[in-house]
C-alpha cells in the first residue's frame, strides 16, 4: 500500500510539475512585448478610450469624454456615453490603469492574465470529465493558442472584451460540473454568478452555460424514463470521466447516477439574473435611451446585417474557425464528429457537456445572420478538450478505435495540403447567390476531412484482419507512435506561431511620446482635430494625451471633415481648437507646439500644434 502512495504522489507530482510549466511557459511568452504602443483601432481603441475615462469617474462610460461636436447617441464610434459593450472588461482594465498607469502594458495585462487563469481551468474541467492527461493536453493548446495570443495583444477584432468573457464562461461552466457531480446548490449558485459575470463582459453569449444544464438536464430525463424500474425519478446521467479499462464495461461505482433538477438549474438563472440586475437597473435610470438602443442593436445580429459582418451560415465553421486552430482544424472537426457518435451510444457526461458547450456556441452563430470573427472563442475549451480526449484514450486504453481517429486526423492534415484561404473582404460574397461560398473558398477542409474518413475506413479494414493475431498489439503501438511525432511536430508550429504574434512588437511612438507632453501643456478644454490619415490614428491622441480628437480624413470617411467650420462649433461649446498636423502641409495658423519623435530606424517624426484662431478663415 506504502509503494501504491508513492506511485501515486509522484504522478500527482509531475501532473503539477507540467501544468505549472504550461502555465509559466505561455504567462512569459504572452508578456512578451505586450506593452507595443500600437493600439489597434478595431476594437482595441474604443475599450481602452473608455476604460481610460473609467479612472476620472468609474460608474461613466464614455467614449469622448468631453464631446465639443454634436454626436449621434446611435453612433457608438463617436458617441459621448458609450454602452456597446458591458462594464466588466473595461472595469478590469480600469484597475490595471490605476494600479500601472496609463500605458498600454496596462491595458493588456488584464487578458494576459486572463489567458493563465482559462488555462488552468481547462486543464480542471478536462481532467474531471476525462483524465488528467487530457486535461494537460487541451491546457498545452490552450496556452499557446495563436488567435487567443492575437486577442490579448489586441492585433485581432478581439481584446479583453472577448477574453474577459472566455474566462468568467469556464468559471461558469467549471462550478456548473461541480454542481453536477455533487449536487450542491451553492455551485449552481457561483455558476450563475460567474454567468451574470460573463454577461455583463459581453451580453447574451454568456448563457452557453445555461445551455449547457439545460442539455444535461434533458438527456438526463431522457434516459431516466428509459429505466423505469428506478425508484428516484430525479433525472440522472451517468457521470463521465474516462474509467474503462481495455475496452470493459464501467464498474457500477463508475457508473453512480448524478442527480440534475430542474429547480437547480432555475437557481442558477436567478443567481445570473441578480447578478445582471443592478448593472441593468443603473443604466435604465440614468442612461436609458443609450442602453435600450445598444441592447436593441445586440439582438438585431440574429436576423440583421449589422455593421457588413452579415455573411452565410458556412463563414464561421469555414473562415473564421480554421484561426483558432491552425493546421489540424480539420482534424478537429472529425474528432468533434467522432465523439458525437460515441455520445449517442452511451450518453455519459464527459462527451455531453464539451459537445453541448461547443456545438452550443457553433450552432446559433451559423444561423445568426450577423456573423463576427470572435464570437466562437468560447467555443475553443471544449473542442481543444474534445481532441485531448481522443489522444488520451488512444493510449490510456491503447484501443485501436481511438488510436485510428487520432492517426487518420493527423495523416489526412499532412497528406492533403491545406491552410486558411485569405478572403478579399467581407463582403466578398453578399451578391452572389451561392449556398456556401466559403466552403469553395477553403474546400482544403472538406478535402482533408474526406481523407481522413477514407484513412479510418482503411484502419477499420487493417483491425478486421489482424484483430486476431499477436501482431495487431504492435501495429497498434505504431500507429499510436507515427500519430505522435505528427502531433509533436505540429504543436511546434503552434507555438511558434504564438511566439510570432509576440514578435511583431507593433510601435507608435509618436503619439506615446507626444500624449504626455500636451496633457501636460495643454488646456484641458483643448479639442484636437488631427491630419494624421492612419485608420485609429485619433484614438492613438486620445488615449496618450487625454483630450477629444478628431480626424479630418481616413480612407473609410466619404469625404474631409470640414475642420475650420467644426472649430468654430467646438469653440461655441467651450472647447479651445488646436490643428495638430504630422504632414508637411503648410497651415496659416499660430504655430502653439512642435516637437520631433524618434521612431525607429533612424526616421524622427515632426508635429506641430497650431492653434486655430477665431478669425481664420
Amino acid at each position: 500500500m506504502n509503494f501504491g502512495g508513492v506511485r501515486l504522489n509522484s504522478e500527482f507530482t509531475l501532473v503539477k510539475t507540467v501544468l505549472l510549466c504550461i502555465l509559466i511557459a505561455s504567462a512569459v511568452l504572452v508578456l512578451r512585448n505586450l506593452g507595443h504602443s500600437g493600439i489597434t483601432y478595431w476594437d482595441e481603441g474604443f475599450h481602452a478610450i473608455v476604460a481610460r475615462n473609467l479612472t476620472k469617474h468609474p460608474l461613466k462610460f464614455t467614449l469622448y469624454d468631453q464631446p465639443w461636436l454634436p454626436y449621434d447617441y446611435k453612433g457608438w464610434g463617436e458617441n459621448h456615453i458609450w454602452l456597446h459593450k458591458p462594464p466588466v472588461a473595461m472595469w478590469t482594465i480600469w484597475l490595471s490603469h490605476l494600479i500601472f498607469g496609463i500605458n498600454t502594458f496596462a491595458l493588456r495585462l488584464p487578458s494576459a492574465i486572463s489567458l493563465v487563469v482559462t488555462t488552468w481551468l481547462t486543464f480542471r474541467i478536462a481532467a474531471d470529465l476525462f483524465d488528467k492527461r487530457a486535461g494537460l493536453i487541451a491546457a498545452f493548446l490552450q496556452a499557446f493558442n495563436p488567435f487567443l495570443f492575437e486577442s490579448v495583444h489586441g492585433y485581432r477584432y478581439s481584446d479583453h472584451i472577448d477574453i474577459a468573457l472566455l474566462l468568467w464562461v469556464q468559471v461558469s461552466c467549471w462550478f456548473l460540473l461541480r454542481a453536477i457531480r455533487t449536487g450542491k446548490r451553492r455551485n449552481y449558485i457561483l455558476s450563475g454568478v460567474a454567468m451574470g459575470v460573463a454577461y455583463l463582459s459581453k451580453s447574451y453569449l454568456a448563457l452557453i452555460t445555461f445551455g449547457i444544464a439545460l442539455v444535461v438536464w434533458g438527456v438526463a430525463w431522457y434516459t431516466g424514463r428509459r429505466n423505469p424500474r428506478s425508484k428516484d425519478r430525479s433525472p440522472s446521467i451517468a457521470p463521465g470521466g474516462y474509467t474503462e479499462r481495455d475496452g470493459k464495461t464501467p464498474s457500477p461505482s463508475d457508473r453512480t447516477a448524478r442527480k440534475i433538477k430542474i429547480s437547480d438549474i432555475g437557481l442558477q438563472l436567478l443567481a445570473a439574473i441578480a447578478t445582471v440586475a443592478p448593472w441593468v437597473i443603473y443604466c435604465l435610470i440614468y442612461y436609458r435611451k443609450e442602453f435600450l438602443w445598444e441592447h436593441k442593436r445586440v439582438l438585431d445580429h440574429l436576423n440583421t446585417d449589422v455593421e457588413s459582418w452579415g455573411a452565410s451560415w458556412d463563414r464561421p465553421l469555414f473562415d473564421y474557425m480554421p484561426l483558432f486552430y491552425p493546421v489540424f482544424y480539420a482534424a478537429l472537426l472529425a474528432v468533434v464528429l467522432c465523439l458525437i457518435v460515441v455520445m449517442f451510444k452511451r450518453w455519459q457526461l464527459a462527451e455531453l457537456f464539451v459537445l453541448a458547450w461547443g456545438i452550443g456556441v457553433i450552432v446559433p452563430h451559423t444561423l445568426a445572420e450577423t456573423k463576427t470573427p470572435s464570437a466562437t472563442m468560447i467555443a475553443v475549451p471544449p473542442l481543444l478538450m474534445c481532441l485531448a480526449a481522443v489522444i488520451s484514450r488512444a493510449w490510456q486504453r491503447r484501443d485501436w478505435v481511438y488510436t485510428s481517429i487520432w492517426m487518420a486526423g493527423m495523416l489526412a492534415v499532412t497528406i492533403i495540403s491545406g491552410g486558411r484561404t485569405l478572403v478579399k473582404s467581407r463582403d466578398q460574397f453578399d451578391e452572389l447567390k451561392k449556398i456556401a461560398p466559403f466552403i469553395q473558398t477553403n474546400f482544403w477542409i472538406v478535402e482533408q476531412l474526406i481523407g481522413f474518413g477514407v484513412l479510418l475506413a482503411i484502419f477499420a479494414g487493417v483491425y478486421m484482419l489482424v484483430r486476431h493475431r499477436n501482431v495487431q498489439r504492435w501495429i497498434w503501438f505504431g500507429l499510436r507512435t507515427v500519430a505522435l511525432i505528427i502531433a509533436l511536430f505540429y504543436a511546434g508550429r503552434y507555438v511558434y506561431t504564438a511566439y510570432s504574434v509576440t514578435e511583431r512588437n507593433s510601435k507608435v511612438p509618436l503619439y506615446e511620446t507626444s500624449g504626455p507632453r500636451l496633457q501636460r501643456e495643454m488646456p484641458e478644454n483643448a479639442c484636437f482635430f488631427l491630419d494624421d490619415e492612419r485608420v485609429g490614428a485619433h484614438f492613438d491622441l486620445m488615449y496618450y494625451a487625454d483630450r477629444s480628437t478628431y480626424q479630418i480624413y481616413n480612407k473609410h470617411m466619404k469625404e474631409p471633415r470640414d475642420f475650420k467650420s467644426q472649430a468654430e462649433i467646438a469653440r461655441k461649446a467651450g472647447a479651445i481648437p488646436y490643428l495638430f498636423s504630422v504632414k508637411e502641409t503648410v497651415y496659416n495658423y499660430p504655430l502653439f507646439i512642435e516637437g520631433k519623435v524618434d521612431i525607429g530606424n533612424g526616421e524622427i517624426q515632426r508635429y506641430q500644434v497650431f492653434e486655430i484662431m477665431e478669425t481664420q478663415e
